[in-house]
């Protein structure tokens, strides 16, 4: 196995240990599934449309996901940084078509692994389960609740110096449209803001 790919397996289990204990008779049994995979800038990962069957863990790199509204609208769902889990979850739990995108904003590299036999190893050990429920709670229900809290009850200027403390390498390297769109304001609102901080 190349240098890199060993490093990129460390990156990964490195992260499944920051939410619960795997043991690494268990990470060996992910080892096969995992695919290392280079992608390249503005390349969709997953289509709008598309039944997901894959996730990805980012080991270099941004990707968003992106969804388009009534008038056509592109807006930015979330943001997935180095070292984070990205992947239509919906779709992948439901086998339906996904509601939004994946596009990789920069080049970077992915280890792509099956949704399906990643889930039948969940199942079948107890410390693999312990770290996909952990991560569900974590990732999905109370950042979720967090951001609908945020949204509801802060103002623009607040809920960008959240995204802030939540993604502090961002703002310089991701084009202010798309952090405008994943915060709900203008591109001009969002420039003004910057401006009076």
């Amino acid at each position: 196995m190349p240098r890199s790919s060993k490093n990129y397996h460390r990156q990964f289990y490195t992260y499944l240990n920051s939410y619960a204990p795997v043991s690494p008779p268990s990470f060996d049994k992910i080892r096969p599934l995992l695919r290392v995979r280079r992608v390249e800038e503005k390349e969709y990962l997953l289509q709008i449309g598309e039944i997901a069957k894959t996730r990805y863990f980012i080991c270099e790199g941004i990707i968003v996901s992106e969804y388009i509204n009534a008038k056509g609208n592109v807006h930015i769902k979330n943001f997935f940084t180095e070292g984070n889990l990205a992947a239509s979850t919906v779709s992948l739990l439901q086998t339906s078509p996904s509601a939004f995108a994946l596009q990789s904003l920069t080049e970077g590299v992915v280890l792509a692994f099956n949704h399906e036999e990643y889930m039948r190893l969940v199942y079948e050990n107890n410390d693999l389960k312990d770290f996909y429920l952990a991560y569900l709670e974590q990732s999905w229900v109370i950042k979720n609740e967090q951001r609908q809290i945020a949204f509801a009850t802060q103002t623009a200027t607040e809920r960008y110096q959240t995204f802030l403390k939540e993604y502090p390498t961002l703002d310089t390297n991701v084009p202010q449209l798309y952090i405008a769109s994943y915060l709900g304001i203008t591109p001009t609102q969002l420039s003004r803001i910057r401006k009076n901080l």
